[in-house]
Order: C-alpha cells, then structure tokens, then sequence
C-alpha cells in the first residue's frame, strides 16, 4: 500500500486506489496549499519519506501562495496579494530543510509561475465557458463553493456569504485549468495532495482531461496515522 511506519511518528500512504498503479518512473506534482497544517512538521517530513520511496522519476512542488489571496475576505486586493506571497516565502524557508531530504529530482514552482504560464490563458478560457455554457459544470463548480461556504458560516455565521461566494468562484476558474488540464498537457502523471478532489476539480478532470490527456492528471490522496511509541518491555 505505498506507506511506511516509524514508531512514534507519522506515516503517509496513498491509499487502497494507489495499489495497482505504477509510480516508478513518472512525474508528479506535490500541490501545497500555503496555511493548511498538513503541509507542515511531522506530516511534510512524512510526505517527503513516502515520495522519496515511490521511485517517482521527477517531482515538482507547487506552492499555491498566491492563489490563496481570495481566501482573505477583509483585506484590499493588494493586502491579500502581499500577505498571501509572503506566506509563500515564510513557507519555503520554513520547510527548506525537510524539503531537502527529498532524493527525487526535483523543483520549486510558485502559482504567479503558473499564472505567467502562456498556455494558461486559453486552458482557464475553456474552463469559463464550461461554468457559463454547461449546467452540469456550473453545478459541480457551486457544490464546492457551497461546501466552503458552509465551513465559513460554521465558524462564522456573520461572515458575507455573497462576498465569499464570488471570492471562491475566483478561486476555483484560476485553479481548476492549471491542475487538471494545463498540468496533464504539460506530462505530469500525477497531483499529490492531502485530500481528496472537490466535486469542482473531478468534473474538470472529467472534461477536460480523461479523454484528451490519456494516462496524465491521476489524483493521488496523502493519508496519514500518527503511530503511538511502542512502550518498553517491563524489567
């Protein structure tokens, strides 16, 4: 099952749909959302052990910094775009050292490189019409939106729904064409990341990717257990 215990520690796997896969050889993106604990301590360094035994052939980090700015629902545009890229540098030199047990091949890309990207217009264009043109679409790209919102108001029920609405539809038109199908169109085989797919993300690879990139934009889910310290034997 691709995972690997250390007593006292925390192991990561793939899971059960990882088994009849095979990872040797392929390249992979290990997508990290700047602010979410699991892409910190014991866990990363976790991730990073798994990755290292997988015989992945090339890895890239995806440190999704500033996409993370729509998330920051009181600032000025500006505010959460220097927040949410300084977060990003806090968190690669923060993470410099586990990041450097890595044994693949690997790279650092940063989300305004993706934004730069010149093939990233015509994929996000596409995934527009989708959500104007495609009930079907829209509806998976509103049941996320409305997951999030739904947390939102859990922890704060005076929270402007109508402003985060809109927030997090920006969010998901500007994510959902790099991962699925600009990243599939680029080679990579797989998306590493904590959870699984949001509904929005499984109909944009549904789309825009199964059929026309064969093979590429897999999905594969990190899970984690912490495991307690064996005790010692009695005397």
């Amino acid at each position: 099952m691709n995972d690997y215990i250390i007593d006292g520690r925390t192991k990561a796997n793939f899971g059960q749909e990882a088994k009849k896969l095979t990872l040797a050889g392929t390249r992979a993106i290990l997508l990290v959302s700047v602010g979410q604990r699991y892409h910190e301590g014991d866990k990363l360094r976790a991730t990073v052990e798994l990755v290292n035994r997988s015989g992945f052939k090339q890895l890239t980090i995806a440190v999704a910094d500033t996409l993370q700015r729509t998330n920051y629902l009181h600032l000025s545009p500006e505010e959460a775009y220097e927040r949410a890229l300084r977060e990003g540098d806090e968190w690669l030199e923060r993470n410099e050292k586990v990041l450097g047990q890595l044994s693949v091949s690997n790279e650092v890309l940063r989300w305004d490189e993706t934004l730069q990207d010149p093939e990233y217009g015509a994929f996000r264009e596409r995934v527009e019409r989708a959500y104007a043109e495609d009930p079907g679409y829209r509806a998976a790209v509103d049941a996320t939106i409305g997951k999030f919102i739904d947390r939102l108001t859990a922890r704060d029920p005076e929270a402007d729904t109508e402003l985060a609405f809109r927030n997090c539809l920006s969010y998901l038109i500007e994510e959902c064409p790099i991962i699925m199908p600009m990243w599939a169109h680029q080679g990579y085989d797989y998306v590493i990341y904590p959870q699984p797919m949001t509904t929005a993300m499984a109909e944009t690879q549904r789309q825009f990717v199964t059929g026309e990139y064969p093979g590429k934009g897999g999905w594969l889910s990190l899970r984690f257990k912490k495991r307690a310290a064996v005790p010692e034997a009695a005397a």
